[in-house]
């Protein structure tokens, strides 16, 4: 009879248990990080594989239930009491025939209802309040929860004087490994079954069980902790309470590093429904915590929090957070409503939301993204404040309403769609109706995008690109901070394009919109200045296998075919209408001989070009059609020789604990062009390359392929190179002079022509002296040895967050080379205050014309809490330097967690050298 009852005392309670563990572990676990507000926007193809797109879920595998293996201590015939609970995992279907002997109860409502009621729970009889989480229990709970806020041991040199850690690191108290299982794809495995323990354990053989002292409850990485878990298996109801603690095992990819504290909890067995109360929870991944009064599980997919309080501060510090009367999740939906919000500083109440529905997994879903603001041009403050429309999984959109100041509203739309078969695209069109600011007409800007790569043909990528904007100012008006470079012909283009190891072609028809402007002489441009329209070009570059396959010093064949058919319309009679075709074919062979000690490499070019002018053409410039039509040939025979000194050590004897090698290299450069007569020869794209070391050791000096410049030249020259036994190139540097053997006389014009027997030295260096310290440089001199052309530039980094950049650019003019004058100084500065304070600014001054061309400045301010921004940037138009300046103040306000900087990022990458760097050391050192 004793044996009997034992038996059938454990499987009542082994069945108590497994009702009680599955419905606590499926509440903690869905509380949101906003980690992010910012809507993820990530595009599914239609019809493909989902698993390519969408996140990867975890492999489930059936339900499990708990198998009760412990010492029973009968105490008397209707109850019994265990010591030392260690459970362990069986199947579902192992455990069939003991959980039919369950009673599985009445699954209602009614004592969860009257628990939640309790006159006695001050978090749900407080009247409103004023701070959601100012109350004794809410004030309790983050207590206990801040025992996990661990701080620094060198506060001093961190942002952030400590981070939120997870209570367990290596192992549970059931040795059980609190990071989850992957599989071979990196994805969580969902284990059998869920693991438990206790110091006691109570059931009375009818309809109560309980565990206490010490309550351990785990599954696959996810941990709870309570001090009494109470069952009572007719109505199917559990309660776990005192110091309930949750987390679910750390931040990794596959979790979101929750933490969390509850002073009580209560749930049904059937896992569909429970309440928790004074919820403390905090995010190890984003460095986050906050606080909910009750937490209801209305549905296995919906949630209810009252009374929260979210912020990225520390706990001893919380400098902002957001108060929120209540927040309605759902997981079907991945959205969650917040509905009362404030967003408070110090307590003080600064920004109020009556409803706010944001994301609260990666899924894309329809919502407010974060707004900006800031100062433009005509002293104009403006909001944009974009709404993400989720459409479809293969096609989203995004609405942005821009208010001004001093203009009319603009609204700009953003469409992006992603196809299986036809490639993907973005269209974007913005409107600004009778604009105050500029004699009261519409203002507008269309652009379009499109790229697709066959499957079946995946060396193939079609394209097309579109562009067009209402006036000549509208990039300079709505272009905030003047991140946008200036442009005077914008794109419009759709080709394609094929890539192998030994083909490239390209295929286009190409055109633009053509905006008013000035030169850099300051003259306006006229049509004749204006880029010529490709309908169509094709430009193909190719190379045939090697002669003798695997023969390094074997025959090698190539060549380059260019054609198209140009059209320029001359309205301003500028010059006469100069449109045709013009096609271009160079075949190359060459036999490269590489030694250890030099190479020699012969090379002979056999090219041809041909031209004809269109109809308009022949007939606005009054010329025969024989007339108009060119053919020229020529070849080029040319010869590449060079040694190779290598020598151990470093140079000079400095950095000798570095070791190294240095390598000098002499090297001797001849080519050869004849004459071939090219007068009226039309130019439709080509230019002179401006004077560099590596353009001297060229064939020609021209940029396209409208000439065949006859040059008959050997170019001498010389480059060094010091690499240290890290293989850091601590010393590299050129110098080239190429000396004519006879007068050029092919010109881009046909007045032009070149009388000089030597193009002058040319130079280039890079030197690094120190880890943290580099200085760049590269110029020209003319035939007489006068400075034609230096930029120079020097960069320290003392530190990861400290960046110091002085330049100079100083060029002469020199039509025979392209280069026009321009005398100016660089500098730009980022280095911190404090830990917290940092300045940074940018300038270029141009000493000759004393005008600054460009200046920005910039306050930063960074904490745990919050980052403040406030730049100014005052800036010429590259295209209209005549005018005025424009001056732009944007400011940038970051609650940390939630949303990050944008333009002004980008504004300063491309105006500092090595900002990127050093941006990220700052934003990281926490």
């Amino acid at each position: 009879m004793h044996t009997a009852h034992h038996h059938r005392s454990k499987t009542y309670l082994t069945t108590a248990i497994r009702y009680a563990l599955f419905g606590i572990a499926s509440l903690p676990f869905v509380i949101p990080t906003y980690a992010e507000l910012n809507t993820s926007r990530s595009l599914t193809v239609v019809g493909a594989d989902s698993s390519k797109n969408l996140p990867d879920t975890p492999n489930t595998k059936p339900n499990t239930v708990l198998a009760l293996d412990a010492h029973l201590q009968s105490h008397d015939d209707t109850a019994n009491a265990f010591d030392g609970f260690d459970f362990e995992v069986i199947t579902q279907q192992a455990a069939e025939q003991t959980s039919s002997q369950a009673n599985q109860g009445n699954h209602q409502m009614s004592q969860l209802d009257a628990f939640a009621s309790k006159s006695d729970n001050p978090s749900l009889n407080t009247a409103k309040l004023t701070d959601k989480h100012d109350t004794p229990s809410a004030s309790k709970s983050l207590a206990k929860l801040a025992e996990n806020y661990h701080i620094k041991s060198d506060p001093d040199a961190h942002r952030c004087q400590g981070m939120w850690m997870q209570p367990i690191h290596q192992a549970t108290h059931t040795n059980r490994p609190t990071t989850p299982k992957l599989d071979e794809n990196g994805n969580p495995i969902t284990e059998d079954g869920i693991f438990a323990q206790a110091d006691y354990g109570y059931y009375d053989a009818q309809t109560y069980a309980e565990l206490s002292g010490n309550v351990i409850m785990e599954q696959n990485g996810r941990r709870v902790t309570a001090d009494k878990l109470t069952l009572d298996t007719q109505t199917g109801q559990a309660t776990a309470s005192g110091q309930v603690q949750f987390s679910d095992g750390g931040a990794s990819d596959h979790s979101a590093g929750i933490i969390g504290m509850a002073e009580n909890l209560v749930y049904h067995t059937d896992g569909q429904t429970a309440t928790a109360q004074d919820v403390a929870f905090a995010s190890t991944t984003i460095n986050a915590h906050g606080y909910a009064s009750q937490m209801d599980k209305i549905s296995s997919s919906e949630y209810r929090l009252q009374h929260v309080m979210f912020t990225t501060c520390p706990p001893t510090e919380r400098k902002w957070y957001l108060d929120t009367d209540s927040i309605d999740i759902n997981t079907d939906t991945g959205r969650a409503i917040a509905k009362n919000t404030t967003l408070r500083i110090k307590k003080v109440p600064v920004f109020y939301l009556p409803y706010f529905n944001f994301p609260i997994d990666a899924r894309r879903s329809s919502g407010f993204l974060l707004p900006s603001m800031g100062f433009g041009a005509s002293d104009s403050f403006e909001i944009s404040t974009p709404y993400y429309l989720n459409l479809a999984p293969n096609y989203d959109a995004t609405i942005t309403p821009t208010v001004f100041t001093n203009r009319n509203p603009m609204l700009t739309g953003e469409f992006r769609y992603l196809t299986q078969d036809y490639g993907s695209g973005v269209l974007t069109a913005s409107y600004l109706p009778k604009d105050q600011q500029y004699h009261d007409k519409d203002r507008s800007r269309i652009q379009f995008d499109h790229t697709w790569q066959p499957k079946q043909f995946d060396k193939i990528t079609t394209y097309a690109q579109y562009q067009s904007v209402s006036d000549a100012n509208y990039l300079s008006d709505f272009n905030a901070l003047g991140v946008e470079s200036a442009k005077l012909n914008l794109p419009r283009r759709v080709g394609t394009s094929f890539l192998d190891e030994n083909v490239s072609a390209d295929l286009r028809f190409e055109d633009f919109q053509r905006l008013d402007g000035f030169g850099l002489d300051g003259r306006p441009i006229t049509d004749k200045d204006r880029p010529y329209a490709r309908l169509p070009q094709l430009s193909v570059n190719y190379r045939l296998p090697r002669i003798w396959m695997g023969t390094p010093s074997g025959l090698e064949l190539g060549g380059i075919h260019n054609s198209a058919y140009f059209k320029k319309s001359i309205k301003d009679n500028s010059e006469p209408e100069k449109s045709g075709g013009r096609i271009f074919n160079q075949f190359t062979a060459s036999y490269p001989l590489l030694r250890s000690w030099g190479y020699l490499t012969p090379k002979l070019s056999l090219t041809h070009l041909y031209t004809s002018y269109d109809e308009d053409s022949l007939a606005d410039q009054n010329i025969a059609k024989k007339n108009g039509r060119h053919s020229v040939f020529a070849p080029t025979v040319s010869l590449d020789a060079g040694l190779f000194f290598e020598k151990a050590g470093a140079p000079f004897g400095m950095h000798q604990d570095t070791g190294g090698y240095q390598v000098l290299t002499p090297r001797l450069h001849y080519t050869y062009t004849p004459f071939k007569d090219q007068h009226n020869v039309p130019n439709f794209e080509t230019k002179i390359a401006q004077l560099s070391y590596e353009q001297l050791l060229n064939n020609n000096w021209f940029l396209g392929h409208d000439r065949i410049q006859d040059l008959h030249a050997v170019t001498p020259a010389v480059s060094y190179r010091y690499i240290d036994k890290m293989g850091r190139t601590r010393f590299e540097g050129g110098i080239a002079e190429q000396i004519l053997l006879s007068h050029i006389r092919v010109g881009i014009n046909d007045s032009e022509s070149y009388s000089s027997r030597s193009s002058g030295l040319a130079w280039q260096a890079s030197l690094q002296p120190k880890d943290n310290l580099w200085f760049d440089a590269s110029g020209s001199f003319r035939t007489n040895y006068d400075l034609s052309s230096i930029v120079a530039q020097i960069r320290y980094r003392p530190s990861d967050r400290k960046l110091f950049n002085l330049g100079i650019v100083k060029r002469k003019e020199n039509r025979a080379f392209n280069q026009s004058a321009l005398s100016a100084y660089t500098a730009s500065a980022i280095f911190p205050i404090n830990n917290r304070w940092r300045m940074m600014g940018q300038l270029q001054y141009d000493y000759n014309l004393d005008y600054v061309m460009d200046s920005l400045m910039g306050l930063n301010y960074e904490d745990c809490c919050y980052g403040l921004s406030i730049y100014a940037r005052r800036y010429r138009d590259a295209f209209n330097p005549h005018l005025s300046p424009d001056t732009a103040v944007m400011a940038e306000v970051r609650l940390n967690g939630i949303g990050g900087g944008g333009r002004l990022n980008r504004l300063l990458s491309e105006k500092v050298l090595g900002y990127d760097q050093v941006q990220n050391a700052w934003r990281h050192d926490y």
